[in-house]
């Protein structure tokens, strides 16, 4: 009997000291190893992570014009659950906000506690949208991105999306630049987890660091305005203008036409949003010739002296017949480029043959990216030698059978105006911080690809295209002007050129002795007129005029 009272009593201790030791182990547990669990539940308990979003970085032309930057909005929400009448609140708002009743209904009728209705609203419309006094909706402030100058450089600029990320343009090529770093408070709650204005740790936002351009507000006015005129007035499809410095590279104004207002580019067709100077290539005709000036001149200076017979107009070649605009007879060699004989061209390229063509093709860039530090930009099309056919030795001298882009154009010209150099077109001039502290400077780059001269002598025959060939309405009184006309007939659909559709092309630097401005043009199917000369050099003409004008060079 006393035997199994003993035995039951180790039983009973045996069990307690197991059941003692496992909570012992328990504790050691939760104090040991699972208290960061319990501190993070506490603190979760009693403060408010909320993040702290800061300003995008702004935009800047060359002289401190504001292009892009934040300004406060309102995005509207809604509480389906504290709505009384969804049918007529829907209504209502979608008389407001300009927006589908059927699918505003379909929000405000969602089985969900929150839901945006539209975001980023102006401060008229918040304080139209407060009048309903309605209990289901409410406003959170954010920011918005504004773009004061509208369809000014909007292809430089491009877009944003409804958060603030870059889309297109600068805005997308600069994103980790302008994009602000989020920052963070943590506010505390009270026992009924309420949250009160206290902070116990507060990380501000850092803002986005802004861009300062090589952007000319001027410039870049005058070139959008002009060329706005030239379509509007020729009836044509679209165009093209750059102005950049050609001995820096900085470019100074891009412009196409049709172009957009980034505040609302919804609104707009996507082929509008496109940067055509960068992104669409074309056969440029006659402004390609100068790759057949700078390699006869480099490589067989004494064709300088000679005449050239250009069959009254029209020539026999390889599976094709060339014609000129004019019936010319005999031509020298400078007379061939001012007076853009085709047929002239084609016998000087192939006296220096295919190879030494190709050659020069590639030294002043074409086939290649320019480097430009806007995104989308094509390398055009160049066939390599084993691609070409007995006819292509004769027409792409004079722009056919390649395809190039008009800032690819601008940089092969910018080598002659600025005495040989290769450079790489750019738009961002630098970074700076909120305070204007320099984060990156962006530096002009170039290279040698052409001795002095010979480039003397390609702006001298270019300089004779303005004065006295095919260039004439691109003179300006009191400023020497070289240049060169293009004109280019568009691949048919059916095959073949077509007899109807052209580009108009123009290419001019000035001042002649110091070149400081370099204007590229083109238009896309003109109806009045359709060479060169007629249509692009008076556009570039105009814009030469205000920009001589504006910056006193005479």
């Amino acid at each position: 009997m006393q035997g199994e009272k003993s035995l039951r009593l180790s039983i009973v201790s045996f069990i307690i000291a197991i059941f003692s030791l496992a909570i012992l182990i328990k504790l050691f547990y939760l104090q040991i190893f699972a208290s960061s669990s319990f501190k993070k539940l506490a603190q979760k308990q009693h403060t408010y992570m909320l993040k702290l979003s800061g300003e995008r970085g702004k935009i800047l032309d060359s002289q401190g014009l504001v292009l892009a930057e934040d300004i406060p909005s309102y995005s509207l929400y809604a509480l389906p659950g504290k709505i009384k009448d969804r049918k007529e609140l829907a209504k209502k708002l979608a008389q407001i906000l300009e927006e589908d009743y059927s699918e505003i209904f379909r929000r405000v009728s969602k089985d969900k506690p929150f839901v945006w209705i539209k975001r980023k609203l102006t401060k008229d419309a918040k304080e139209e949208l407060t009048l309903l006094e309605e209990e289901g909706l409410g406003f959170i402030e954010e920011l918005r991105r504004f773009y004061p100058q509208k369809n000014l450089a909007s292809h430089i600029l491009g877009i944003v999306n409804i958060d603030n990320k870059g889309l297109e343009g600068l805005e997308l090529k600069f994103d980790e630049y302008l994009r602000p770093k989020e920052g963070r408070a943590m506010l505390l709650r009270d026992s009924r987890g309420k949250i009160l204005p206290l902070y116990k740790e507060l990380i501000p936002p850092r803002l986005g660091f802004n861009l300062v351009l090589n952007i000319d507000f001027q410039i870049q006015y005058f070139s959008q305005r002009f060329l706005e005129e030239t379509i509007k007035e020729t009836k044509a499809k679209v165009g093209e203008v750059l102005v950049l410095q050609p001995w820096t590279g900085k470019i100074l104004a891009l412009a196409n036409f049709p172009d957009f207002d980034p505040n609302a580019p919804s609104g707009y067709p996507s082929s509008s949003l496109r940067n055509r100077v960068i992104t669409d290539f074309y056969e440029p005709g006659s402004v390609f010739k100068i790759v057949t000036l700078l390699a006869s001149l480099s490589e067989k200076p004494e064709l300088l002296s000679k005449k050239f017979f250009c069959e009254n107009g029209s020539y026999k070649i390889p599976g094709s017949i060339l014609h000129d605009w004019k019936n010319f007879s005999e031509l020298s060699f400078k007379d061939v480029f001012k007076n853009s004989s085709n047929i002239g061209v084609a016998k000087i390229a192939n006296i220096l043959g295919r190879e030494v063509l190709y050659k020069y093709i590639k030294k002043l860039g074409f086939g290649e990216i320019t480097g430009v530090d806007l995104p989308g930009e094509v390398k055009g099309i160049v066939k390599p030698l084993s691609r070409w056919s007995k006819t292509s030795s004769f027409i792409i001298p004079i722009g056919q059978e390649v395809a190039v882009t008009l800032i690819q154009l601008a940089r092969a010209f910018s080598v002659i105006a600025n005495g040989g150099y290769l450079i790489r077109p750019y738009v961002v001039d630098k970074i700076v911080d909120n305070k204007g502290v320099l984060i990156k400077k962006l530096y002009p780059q170039r290279k040698k690809v052409f001795p002095k001269e010979v480039i003397e002598k390609a702006k001298e025959i270019l300089f004779k295209v303005v004065e006295e060939g095919t260039g004439k309405k691109a003179k300006v009184e009191g400023v020497k002007i070289a240049g060169k006309t293009g004109t280019s007939q568009k691949i048919d659909e059916k095959g073949g050129y077509s007899s109807s559709r052209y580009y108009a092309s123009f290419v001019g630097f000035f001042p002649l002795e110091e070149p400081q401005y370099l204007i590229a043009v083109v238009i896309d199917e003109p109806k009045t007129y359709h060479y060169g000369g007629m249509v692009a050099a008076p556009l570039f003409k105009k814009i030469a005029e205000k920009i001589i004008e504006y910056k006193r060079l005479k």
